[in-house]
């Protein structure tokens, strides 16, 4: 078996073409990022199958790791430990005609059994490894502890040889013990990638026998730093003293201690022992902007003040790369191969490494040929620049940029014309004080910065920092944000009023890129969630909708606490992409939201489904509060009701009750006993409301008030009845969702805020109304799809959601509707849960057809954020949903086709491989399901290789296969009615097209 045999095989069970990467072909840009593995081969894989551009499956030949007779074992050891090192794919797949054996990828003591044998499916099994399906299912301990275990093993290592040297020598300062790893960790590097080879040796030092033993006595180790600070011109992580000698004489006996950690990094051993540490890392297969990654993490343990400065900790590669491509697929003001690329918060330097890649890549394109060492120092030289408040991260980029300019390095020797141009002071701006006098405080958002650099960039990417600014520092923050508005936009004066409140510098950072950037350059930013989502930031909203030129905005709200996507972050974030242009009024750009789903989420995944993309016009964020929540939760369905409702109710609860003299009241306070000293007497036999209470406070079972003091026991008036008390959290139970209704004066905490309408007998009917409206799908919907918080930070809504929620002119209500909610009320408070009536008649109220009813029903049953709507969303469909679901598409779309002799338009196909399948079309002549397995396989494969969400096949004319996901999200009966509505749509466009 040859390659050309290996990727028919692979064709032929399914496996897109096009997602397989060989590696015995001349290198080409899509080559880059597996450049180590082509200097390797024939030692390497024959092949790697991506999937959404990332690399899942790498491929071997089983003659290729020994004969007909079996594997050699001891190379099957090498390669999957040479793949660990990667961290990429998770798996190695060995074929012989015939058969194939799935291997787990990472560092094991001897081989390991084989995860997966098969002979007969091996559609089925790529389906199962290129959806995450596989590595999900594995239940292995020894498995799961070696995901991200070169990321593990590293950052372990390096706290350990820092630990041992900062307890040998305290009087060495955190950041010089930081560099003397950092430069034998990256003279391992250097000659692991056989950069520096042992004939260099006494280019470097005299004082040594071997390469290894460089970082073994003072005197070598002081030859070996000189000659790192010749060669890479001081950036390389300085010991701020360059006296070596007399500061290794300051160590005095302990330097034998530092010398034999940093030896150890050297001679491939932790603890003094060849054993599973240092040895088993093959830093020539490590890529850089891991290494980088698990450097900054280390940096950040060891240093906890970098971390404080620098605000956020590495941004992982997986989303770095999202924003690169992003934003080198978005400027437009020079060819992508010419971008001058900015990161104003470069930390690590994970953006701009991945940048000089994609740089590479776009020359390399461009031009026909592979770039030179010349062309590649140029492009670093030239084309990317870093700013930063912080030495420290500096260094650590200038490491991270020096080792992905020898990575990428085609001919890295001889190491006589290795030196380079220094980074920091040029590529690399330090941003402190000593370059912005008093305005430290500010660093890339300072005046000197951002007029210096004006229009200078073609690109503007990174993640700057999330958290708020306090003190001066905030003070600092509002004079800028005033600076970056122009004053002469109509809700200036708005935005510079909610400056103050935001607190936050992403935004900032965000208005500064347009003045950074270049006309039509682009701009790609890792943002916090609250941009979009808090009422505090509208205003900045509407100001950024209305002067950049927004091209698409990814929502991680959903995987905020995956921690294999993003370890050290539990926030909500998105990333904006944007051209540096005033929108015209008909642009749009996508808005997408991945979802949660346990088998990608362990294997640290998303989905990124072009299908699952919301064209959304660039006037909505301008002119609707919650258009992005609406949206994120809701859809457009979702959001086209709620701005239905907002119109036709423009009232809040909040206003009508203000007009009423009416208003929301947090109950007592107990307090710590030595705080309780205020009288409470008024409130002592009162009946108490209890959290666990359904409907209503029932005086014969609750418990009577005894506290004679309180620490804040509220005004008498409030506790008066009647009263409605509305829990502070509410829950996902509906009978313990809304609001408990008393009749008498009662005793409440502060897990209620209560509404008394003692002595409004004539507003009865409005405490009806609410008391039904607590209860309601609406208003849960409502928050849903509104709330700031809820579904976003927080799994409950509050009490500013129940206020803002759009309330009709209750007075107005006919004598009917106000009947029927008395009725609906009185049973309700008797204990009797009227679900169905409630809703009915809210539903009535709100004018809501049998179509946005049944969208709240699906939304709530889903989207949630509570673990139950999350476990039914990934929920395989049952036989009944698939019913329902073409039950739905037949009676919108049926009347329309031309299905005669009473033939439905659709029906369901069934399940297979993580789909479900209908048959829209062909009348009577519907396939059998087991007649098309072999072509849904490769359906699903091809779906599962892109990583959709939906598949359409065209058989034949007015013949055509739907496939979806097998969760019912996907399946629902408004899923349903959109998807008819979209065909009639098409089959519309199509008979235009043929009249």
């Amino acid at each position: 078996m040859n390659t050309d045999d290996l990727v028919g095989q692979l064709t032929s069970a399914g496996v897109d073409e096009a997602s397989i990467v060989r590696f015995d072909q001349k290198a080409t840009p899509r080559h880059l990022r597996y450049l180590d593995l082509l200097r390797v081969w024939p030692m390497g894989p024959d092949a790697v199958v991506e999937s959404d551009g990332q690399p899942q499956v790498y491929v071997v030949r089983q003659d290729r790791l020994g004969d007909a007779k079996g594997v050699n074992r001891q190379a099957l050891s090498e390669l999957i430990q040479v793949l660990g090192c990667r961290s990429d794919a998770r798996f190695l797949v060995v074929v012989q005609p015939g058969n194939l054996n799935v291997y787990p990828v990472g560092v094991f003591t001897s081989v390991p059994q084989p995860l997966v044998t098969d002979r007969e499916e091996p559609a089925s099994l790529w389906r199962a490894l290129l959806g995450g399906v596989e590595f999900s299912r594995q239940t292995s301990p020894e498995l799961k502890a070696n995901y991200r275990w070169i990321e593990n093993l590293l950052f372990k290592l390096l706290v350990a040889a820092a630990t041992d040297i900062q307890t040998a020598c305290p009087d060495l300062s955190a950041r010089q013990v930081l560099s003397l790893v950092g430069r034998s960790l990256f003279f391992r590097f250097l000659v692991d990638r056989d950069i520096v080879k042992e004939t260099d040796l006494s280019s470097i030092s005299r004082n040594a026998g071997c390469l290894s033993a460089l970082f073994s006595t003072p005197q070598a180790m002081e030859d070996t730093c000189l000659w790192l600070d010749k060669t890479f011109n001081g950036d390389l992580l300085s010991l701020e003293d360059k006296d070596y000698r007399s500061l290794f004489r300051r160590i005095g006996d302990s330097m034998e201690k530092v010398c034999w950690s940093l030896s150890n990094i050297q001679y491939h051993a932790s603890g003094g022992q060849l054993q599973l540490d240092w040895g088993w890392i093959k830093f020539q297969h490590v890529p850089v902007d891991v290494l980088s990654q698990v450097y900054e993490d280390f940096a950040h343990k060891f240093v906890p003040d970098l971390a404080r400065k620098t605000s956020v900790h590495f941004t992982p590669r997986q989303i770095a790369e999202v924003a690169i491509e992003g934003a080198f697929s978005a400027v437009k003001s020079v060819p992508p191969h010419e971008a001058r690329v900015l990161d104003p918060s470069v930390g690590a330097g994970v953006f701009l490494v991945l940048a000089l890649r994609r740089l590479v890549a776009e020359h390399w394109l461009q031009k026909g040929v592979r770039p030179t060492r010349q062309v590649i120092r140029r492009l670093l030289a030239n084309q990317l620049s870093g700013f930063d408040i912080n030495l420290d991260a500096l260094n650590i980029a200038a490491l991270s940029l020096y080792l992905a300019a020898l990575e990428l390095d085609p001919k890295p020797s001889p190491l006589t014309d290795l030196k380079f141009k220094k980074l920091i002071g040029s590529v690399l701006r330090l941003v402190d004080k000593d370059e912005l006098g008093n305005q430290t405080d500010l660093g890339s958002l300072s005046q000197p910065i951002i007029q210096g650099f004006r229009g200078h960039f073609d690109i503007v990417v990174g993640n700057p920092p999330w958290t708020g600014f306090k003190g001066r520092a905030a003070k600092s923050l509002n004079g800028a944000l005033a600076q970056l508005i122009p004053h002469e936009d109509d809700n200036t004066a708005e935005v510079g009023s909610v400056v103050a409140r935001y607190g936050s510098p992403d935004i900032a950072f965000l208005l500064a890129a347009k003045q950074w950037a270049k006309s039509t350059g682009a701009i790609a930013l890792a943002l916090h969630g609250r941009f979009l989502f808090q009422q505090d930031a509208y205003a900045l909203r509407r100001h950024v909708f209305s002067t950049l030129k927004v091209t698409g905005i990814m929502n991680f709200a959903a995987l905020r606490q995956d921690k294999r996507l993003w370890p050290t972050n539990d926030a909500p974030f998105i990333l904006l992409v944007a051209e540096n242009l005033r929108p015209d009024p008909l642009d749009r750009f996508y808005f997408i939201s991945p979802r949660q789903e346990p088998q990608l989420a362990a294997v640290g995944q998303f989905r990124v489904d072009p299908s699952a993309a919301i064209p959304v016009s660039c006037q909505v964020p301008r002119k609707h509060v919650a258009a992005f929540k609406a949206l994120y939760k809701g859809g457009p369905l979702g959001f086209e009701l709620i701005s239905r409702i907002q119109h036709e109710n423009c009232n809040s609860v909040k206003a009508q009750l203000d007009q009423l003299h009416l208003t929301f009241r947090s109950g007592y306070q107990l307090g710590k006993e030595v705080s309780r000293t205020r009288d409470a007497q008024h409130l002592t036999g009162c009946p108490t409301a209890d959290l666990d209470m359904c409907f209503q406070v029932d005086e014969e079972f609750a418990k009577p008030f005894q506290h004679r003091l309180l620490q804040w026991p509220r005004t008498p008036e409030i506790y008066e009845g009647p009263l409605l008390l509305f829990r502070e959290s509410p829950k996902l139970e509906r009978a313990v969702r809304g609001a408990l209704v008393s009749e008498t004066r009662t005793a409440f905490s502060e897990s209620f805020f209560g509404l008394s309408f003692h002595s409004k007998p004539r507003h009865r009917r409005l405490m009806d109304l609410l008391y039904l409206l607590s209860y309601s799908d609406l208003l849960l919907y409502y928050q849903l799809l509104t709330s700031a918080k809820f579904g976003v930070e927080r799994d409950s809504s509050l009490q500013s959601d129940l206020e803002n929620f759009p309330l009709p002119d209750w007075e107005s209500l006919d004598a009917e509707i106000a009947r029927r909610m008395r009725k609906a009320a009185a049973k309700l408070s008797s204990g009797n849960p009227c679900w169905e009536e409630i809703d009915t008649v809210i539903a009535d109220i709100y004018e809501l057809s049998f179509a946005d009813q049944q969208l709240i029903k699906d939304t709530l049953r889903v989207e949630l954020p509570f673990g139950k709507a999350k476990q039914l969303a990934n929920q395989s469909t049952s036989n009944e949903d698939l019913m329902d679901f073409v039950e739905v598409f037949n009676r919108i779309a049926g009347p329309f086709s031309d299905c005669g002799g009473g033939s439905e338009l659709a029906k369901p196909l069934g399940k297979q491989r993580g789909w479900a399948f209908i048959q829209i079309g062909g009348g009577g002549s519907h396939k059998s399901f087991a007649g098309m397995a072999n072509e849904l396989e490769r359906l699903c494969l091809t779906g599962d290789s892109y990583w959709a969400s939906q598949l359409r096949y065209h058989v034949a004319d007015g013949v055509e296969i739907l496939g979806r996901l097998d969760q019912k999200r996907y399946w629902t009966k408004t899923e349903a009615r959109v998807q008819a509505l979209e065909w009639l749509r098409q089959c519309a466009e199509a008979a235009e097209q043929e009249a």
